[in-house]
Formats: structure tokens, C-alpha cells, sequence
């Protein structure tokens, strides 16, 4: 008797008469598989039937180990979720699948991570690539091959992402640069450089604000500091850049007003004919941490600059941030700039 039936037989699983009647299942199963005469239902059907096998085993095991403190053999749970992946594979080779059924299939595969090796997992890439561009799908198997923690296959499969998602494959560059950020920092570092310069600009922009986060983190200031003068040449330009450069300067004990104004000038400049929201913060940080009287100068040339329609909105945007100043002061308070 082999160890399925040993295992099947002591904790009571099937009966003897029903193991019987599955293995002959499944060499009925077998023999349809090899002559290519199965049909699509008779194959779902039976891989349901393992799935249901394994789930009343994977049950079974955790009782016995409420129960005691023995050594339980889990080799049954190994096997079976081979079974059900090379079943998967048959289905793949003789027939479509269904994006129903890839999920079903992905989200096994999560519960079994620890039964099964990346190497089983090839004929679901192909799976995949064989469907229609399903964003959720590919996050599903990022975050599979996350967990099986084999990262020459993970970087294959996020390739492989990336070139099917084109410009909707931001999300898993953010699932590894968030996972693998203190696991492989120099892989973080590749992943930030390549998307930094992609053609998508949905992405490209995205991960220019994550490389200098990553760069303050892991390197120093002065390297930040050259990172965005490399990062702000490149196309689309983009004044998110600026604030979070202006965010990390701020952060510098005994920063330099200069600097920071330089950086606020140069946004203002690039980015200010149809964004008011920049020149409102330039004015507060004057008001909070510079000087006052500096704000009356960045409005005017906020009025020049700005486009027309836009400045009643400025005007009442700064009119908000005065009133913001004598509320944390009080009414009676004299300011001297």
C-alpha cells in the first residue's frame, strides 16, 4: 500500500471502497489525457475531486496537530498538490482556460506554497500569457513567486508582466520595490533606474518619486541631491518631482532656506501657467519657516504668471493661508518681519 493509502486509510479520510474507486478514476483519467479524448468537464470535474482530497487531508493534518505533539508526515499533501497541478497542466496543453479558473488555480497555489516548487509553476506563465491582459491576474502571480521566494523566476515573470500590461503594470513594479526593498536593495536600485527612464510616463514619473525615496533612505543626501538633477531631465517633466525633492530637503537638519527656495522658484517657473497649488505652498513655506514678507512677492509673480481664469482661485487661496497665519498667532499679536 502506498503512502496515500496508508495516510488515507489511518485517519479515516475515504472509505476503502471510494479510495478504490478514485484511483480507478484516475487511470481512467490518465488513459483519456494520453489519447487526447478527454473532454474539458471530465477533466475540471476530476481536478475538483483531488482539490476536495487535499482539503480534507490539509484539515485532518492541523486537527491531529491540535491534538498532539507527534510528528505527522505531510509527504500525501506534496503529492496531491502535484496531481492538481499536473492536471492543470493537461487542461492548459488540451484546452483554453478561463480567467475564473487561472484565479482559482493562482489562489491554490497561494494556500499550497509550501507543498509545491516554482519549477511546477512554468506551465501557468504560459497560462497567463495565453489570456487577455488581466492587470489582477499578474499581481496574483507576482505575489505567488514572491512567496515561493525563487527570484530568478519572479524577475522572469515580472518581465513578462510588464511587456503583456505595457502602461497598467505600475502595480507590480510597486509590489517589488515594496517587497524586495530591504530583502535585495541592489535589485531595487536596477528595478528604479529601468523604470525611471520606461516609455510609459505613468510609470516613469511614479518611480522617479520612489528612487529618491529609496536614494535618502539607503544613500545620503548629497546622492539624492544628484539623483534629481539626473531625474529632473528627463521627459515628462514633472513638479511632483520638485515637492518631493522640496519634502527631503526639508528634512535636512539645518537646511539651507536657499536651496529649498531654488527648488521652489524652479517649480514655480516650470509648472506654475496652470497650478496654483505650487505657488500656494511656496508662499506657506515663506510664511511658516522663512520670511513672511517674501509671500507678497511670490503672489505677484504668481499673478503674472498664472493663467487668468486662475487667478481669482489664487486670490482666494491666498486670502485662506493669511487667515491661517493670524489664527495660529492671535488677533493680538505684532509681528515684526
Amino acid at each position: 500500500m502506498d503512502c496515500e493509502g496508508i495516510f488515507l486509510k489511518k485517519y479515516d479520510i475515504v472509505k476503502w471502497d471510494e479510495f478504490t474507486v478514485l484511483n480507478n478514476d484516475r487511470t481512467s483519467v490518465d488513459e483519456k489525457i494520453s489519447k487526447k479524448v478527454i473532454t474539458k468537464r471530465e477533466l475540471l470535474s476530476h481536478l475538483k475531486v483531488e482539490l476536495s482530497l487535499l482539503n480534507s487531508c490539509k484539515h485532518k493534518i492541523k486537527d491531529e496537530l491540535e491534538k498532539t505533539d507527534d510528528v505527522i508526515d505531510t509527504q500525501i499533501l506534496v503529492l496531491l498538490c502535484k496531481r492538481i497541478i499536473d492536471l492543470f497542466d493537461h487542461m492548459h496543453v488540451l484546452f483554453s482556460i478561463d480567467e475564473e479558473l487561472l484565479y482559482y488555480y493562482i489562489n491554490f497555489c497561494q494556500d499550497n506554497v509550501s507543498y509545491i516548487t516554482v519549477d511546477q509553476l512554468d506551465i501557468l506563465l504560459a497560462a497567463v500569457l495565453c489570456t487577455e491582459n488581466n492587470q489582477n491576474i499578474w499581481i496574483q502571480l507576482i505575489k505567488l513567486h514572491l512567496n515561493l521566494n525563487n527570484l530568478d523566476k519572479l524577475m522572469n515573470v515580472f518581465q513578462e508582466g510588464v511587456r503583456s500590461l505595457k502602461k497598467d503594470s505600475l502595480p507590480l513594479w510597486k509590489i517589488l520595490i515594496r517587497h524586495l526593498r530591504y530583502r535585495r536593495p541592489d535589485m531595487v536600485h536596477a528595478l528604479l533606474e529601468e523604470g525611471s527612464s520606461i516609455s510609459y510616463e505613468n510609470i516613469s514619473v511614479e518611480i522617479r518619486l520612489k528612487y529618491l525615496e529609496w536614494s535618502i533612505e539607503f544613500k545620503d543626501i548629497d546622492a539624492t541631491r544628484d539623483l534629481f538633477n539626473q531625474l529632473k531631465d528627463l521627459e515628462p517633466e514633472s513638479c511632483k518631482l520638485y515637492l518631493a525633492m522640496i519634502a527631503i530637503e526639508c528634512e535636512v537638519p539645518n537646511y539651507e532656506l536657499d536651496t529649498i527656495r531654488k527648488l521652489y522658484d524652479d517649480a514655480c517657473n516650470l509648472f506654475g501657467r496652470n497650478n496654483i497649488g505650487v505657488w500656494i505652498d511656496y508662499m506657506r513655506f515663506e510664511q511658516n519657516y522663512g520670511c513672511r514678507k517674501f509671500k507678497y512677492g511670490i503672489c505677484n509673480k504668481a499673478i503674472f504668471r498664472l493663467e487668468r481664469d486662475l487667478l481669482g482661485n489664487l486670490m482666494d487661496e491666498f486670502k485662506t493661508l493669511d487667515r491661517e497665519f493670524w489664527d495660529a498667532l492671535g488677533r493680538e499679536v505684532i509681528v515684526i518681519d
